[in-house]
């Protein structure tokens, strides 16, 4: 006797391994542990509080001058001012002078 092949009914075709966001299930059971994220964000705050202590300052000055404020405002003032003078706020002043002349400039416009 012989097997006749036909297709299968679609309740007994096997279902794709993804989720409804595209993302393979076998890639999804991959991941980081607790301890990896919390180390990548210490490792994320200390790269912006040491490049970007202008920023922090100027953010805390923005809040208001509240008296639970104030200790922290003096802090991120004296840390942003031992960043500076070690020459650490330059790549963030450079890329902020570089966005600055990007939106000066006179960009052709997209209509017709």
């Amino acid at each position: 006797m012989v097997a006749l092949e036909s297709e299968l009914p679609s309740y007994l075709e096997p279902r794709p391994a993804t989720t409804a966001d595209a993302i393979p299930i076998r890639l999804r059971r991959v991941g980081a542990t607790p301890r990896q994220v919390l180390a990548l964000s210490l490792i994320g705050a200390l790269t912006l509080a040491v490049f970007a202590s202008h920023d922090l300052a100027s953010w805390l000055d923005r809040m208001g001058g509240s008296p639970a404020l104030a200790p922290l405002q003096h802090a991120a003032a004296r840390w942003d001012h031992a960043m500076a003078s070690l020459g650490l706020g330059r790549p963030a002043e450079a890329l902020r002078y570089f966005i600055q002349r990007l939106q000066d400039q006179d960009w052709p416009s997209a209509e017709k």
